[in-house]
């Protein structure tokens, strides 16, 4: 399988999950992630093979059923008199899903911005009894206070959950637990990298070591890639150590697939290679690459043109 591509689902439309990421459940491989055509926000497509896509609905939209969870939370994903740079409403960017076991309930975190600003800098929250259903919208508002950006879902073994998110405009990255419920925020629990600009973060666990993977802040433009280990999530973690080239092979990291039987053991990093602004975003491509940890805890990712899938 080729290491950059866009694939069509079944019904022949390109595979529109960027920001994204790829999950195990019931069997298939999930692939969920942003879609900004029509008046849609996040869409979900199942594969047994990551080469062949089914397309399983439109999550999320400005259409979506909204309750209100919080005290202090907005339910907008409509915004009538503002034109958004791409789609239609509200901005909605790297929804993430995890399942709550103690709830039966499948949660998605997101980030929620204006229109045409990114001033709000607000997390958002949406709740599912199944994967690929209609997600009711809970609200966006600003954790404890602090603005949200980029952001991404980690659960552990132990079934702990922790939502990740550049914070500060985008100079800090914040670790922050979940309630039991995985609906809100429980405390923060960490500050990383203060004043280091990172955004797109991705964590991920092998052998009792939680690795998170960020980028720079350069806007659609790629940028080095690095990543950090620690032995705790609320823990001391390490420097940042560059991952890829350069450019990270002209990617930005949206998550990391763990090993199923199916991968034969390997780690595969996810990132989004972005069109642009404007019509350009649709033309925005995928790069899955096999990710390689070492005896020493070490990552290193190469370039392939055939990722081995």
């Amino acid at each position: 399988m080729k290491s950059v591509f866009l694939p069509t689902d079944d019904r022949g439309l390109p595979v529109h999950a960027h920001g994204g990421h790829i999950l195990r459940d019931n069997g298939f491989f999930y692939f969920i992630g942003e879609n900004r055509t029509g008046r849609n926000k996040v869409s979900c497509y199942r594969s047994k093979d990551l080469k062949t896509w089914e397309f399983r609905g439109n999550l999320l939209t400005v259409d979506s059923k909204t309750q209100k969870h919080y005290f202090d939370t907005h339910l907008e994903l409509d915004i009538p008199g503002q034109k958004a740079s791409i789609g239609v409403g509200c901005n909605i960017e790297r929804p993430k899903v995890i399942y709550n076991e103690k709830t039966g309930k499948y949660v998605m975190w997101m980030h929620w911005e204006m229109p045409n600003d990114y001033r709000e800098a607000r997390c958002a929250v949406a709740v599912c009894d199944t994967i690929d259903g209609e997600y009711t919208y809970l609200g966006s508002f600003n954790p404890l206070g602090y603005m949200s950006r980029d952001c991404t879902l980690f659960k552990d073994d132990d079934g702990t959950a922790y939502f990740i998110s550049a914070a500060n405009n985008n100079a800090d990255m914040h670790i922050y637990r979940l309630t039991d419920d995985y609906l809100a925020i429980d405390s923060l629990v960490q500050i990383l990298w203060p004043g280091q600009w990172r955004e797109a973060p991705t964590v991920f666990k092998k052998d009792g070591i939680y690795y998170m993977l960020t980028s720079g802040c350069t806007g659609w433009a790629p940028n080095q890639s690095s990543y950090a280990f620690a032995r705790s999530m609320d823990g001391e973690w390490s420097e940042r150590f560059n991952l890829g080239d350069e450019t990270t092979y002209r990617s930005q990291p949206t998550c990391v697939i763990c090993p199923e039987n199916d991968l034969g053991g390997k780690y595969y990093y996810l990132g989004d290679r972005w069109g642009g602004g404007g019509e350009n975003y649709f033309k925005s491509e995928y790069v899955l690459l096999p990710l390689t940890i070492h005896e020493d805890g070490r990552l290193s990712l190469e370039w392939v043109d055939d990722n081995g899938l």
